[in-house]
């Protein structure tokens, strides 16, 4: 197992928002505080797995951090995921990924935040960047340039802008009007009464 951490200045315990972008090669998690969204912890995991082992692996791993972070007395307020690219050329094994992380967070909690915010690829680059179609090294480069965040590690850079758009904060119009954009019930699985 291989687990990169970018400590982010989240050192005392609170509320907390949870961004994951999943990613079989640069598995993405992080925490960020509420009050205070430019402290966070990251981390990024590469599995050595393939396959369902892999799969597996990565639930595996995903459930020890929030243990981890529940044992530190982090209070998970809610979660967002990078939602798939059904018209990428390994959506089905992006698909397996998406499910085996909504299964995972289904089975950790037990009330709404089984149901994490599924966030478009293009909406986030949208909210991180200003526009839909930015590239990697764009996303990073406004990461820093916005919220003055530095993440040499796109996965890692996801992850902290869809913990930082679930959490609602917003800098300027464009991000409220995602943010708003997001509180649509189509971006999460909810029960039917």
């Amino acid at each position: 197992m291989t687990t990169k951490t970018i400590e982010g200045g989240l050192t005392v315990a609170g509320k907390i928002a949870i961004g994951i972008d999943q990613s079989l090669t640069g598995f993405s998690l992080t925490a960020l505080s509420i009050e205070d969204p430019s402290k966070h912890l990251t981390w990024v995991y590469k599995s050595p797995l393939f396959g369902i082992e892999r799969l597996a692996d990565i639930r595996e791993w995903l459930l020890e951090h929030f243990i981890w972070l529940e044992k530190h007395e982090f209070e998970i307020v809610d979660l967002a995921m990078e939602g798939t690219v059904l018209s990428s050329h390994a959506a089905l094994v992006l698909g397996e990924l998406s499910a085996t992380v909504r299964l995972a967070i289904y089975d950790y909690f037990n009330d709404y935040r089984r149901f994490p915010l599924k966030v478009p690829p293009m909406t986030l680059k949208k909210y991180a960047a200003g526009k839909g179609n930015a590239k990697k090294q764009e996303m990073l480069l406004q990461i820093y340039k916005r919220w003055g965040v530095e993440f040499s590690d796109d996965n890692a850079a996801d992850s902290y802008a869809l913990a930082r758009l679930v959490s609602g904060n917003t800098n300027g119009a464009i991000e409220k009007s995602v943010v708003e954009q997001m509180k649509d019930a189509k971006y999460r699985d909810q029960p039917r009464i």
